[in-house]
């Protein structure tokens, strides 16, 4: 096969693949699409709650205030396209959650408002399942955690809040619960809250010793000069519908990268797909090679 050839053959392979890219990556627009107007909803309800208020701080306890008070707090068990993936942030606005959906519309909700935050878990050891998520967000003093599943935060006392790092190994979660716990009466929910859950020996925004996968990119990171316990959590990771963006729109890039692939390491393999493809009184004298 001539150069000539070669170059026709991968590049009818490489249009092919743009071709078949398209339906993921049309997949890909119109979920985008409708996250968009998700947010609209979202951007619109973070912004009434927090009318009037000023600093990131404030922002941050008010919507964790509403979230609490917002529907019930079971385990929802919507969600979009994929079951595994949960339900989306205007699900949980809709429905209500536990501690994990819960704080997924927090988080989701912050993010509208132009505040960084994440979600993270609790661990009642190094190696154990988590036991409860909650928010860890960036406000004008730092890093502070909020609980919307018991409306919950953590003052420390001097106008400033505590994130994970200051309450880790340390009794000031718990204490602060008991406190809390022996001020409000007896029908409040937050009675009820165990102690586990305000402990924050080995609290993370994401497990890094979990698989293989995630040790490599915590690798990774820290070959960077990146500290992997100081990165909030992705929202791509609690946001089924902008994971599903960027799933489809990997599966696009993939399939044209793979075709281009194809057609350099296998030019035998396209030539023979684009004398299929040409016409009859083409094929009948064909291409040389």
């Amino acid at each position: 096969m001539n150069t000539r050839d070669r170059l026709l053959a991968c590049s009818y392979l490489a249009r092919r693949g743009v071709v078949i890219a398209a339906i993921p990556a049309a997949c890909a627009i119109s979920i985008w699409y409708s996250w968009v107007g998700d947010n609209a909803i979202l951007r619109e309800k973070a912004l009434a709650i927090t009318a009037g208020v000023t600093s990131a701080s404030a922002r941050i306890v008010a919507v964790n205030h509403w979230v609490y008070h917002n529907q019930g707090f079971g385990k929802n068990e919507h969600f979009f396209l994929v079951p595994a993936l949960g339900p989306t942030p205007n699900q949980i606005l809709e429905s209500g959650g536990d501690c994990s959906d819960k704080s997924r519309l927090v988080s989701a909700m912050l993010r509208e408002l132009g505040i960084e935050s994440g979600l993270a878990q609790i661990f009642l050891c190094r190696n154990c399942i988590p036991i409860h998520a909650f928010v860890e967000a960036v406000y004008e003093g730092g890093r502070m955690v909020v609980d919307p599943i018991w409306d919950l935060d953590y003052p420390a006392g001097d106008g400033r809040y505590l994130g994970i790092r200051d309450l880790a190994g340390t009794s000031r979660g718990r204490d602060h619960l008991a406190e809390l716990q022996s001020q409000r009466p007896a029908g409040d929910k937050i009675r009820s809250m165990p102690a586990a859950e305000a402990t924050f020996d080995f609290a993370k925004s994401v497990n890094w010793e979990k698989n293989v996968v995630s040790r490599t990119v915590a690798y990774a990171l820290t070959f960077l000069g990146y500290d992997p316990d100081e990165l909030l959590r992705p929202h791509f990771l609690e946001d089924p519908k902008l994971a599903l963006t960027w799933f489809f729109l990997g599966i696009a890039a993939m399939l044209i990268i793979a075709s281009f692939v194809v057609g350099l390491l296998f030019p035998s393999l396209a030539h023979r797909c684009l004398q299929l493809r040409l016409p009859r009184r083409a094929w009948l004298t064909p291409l040389k090679g």
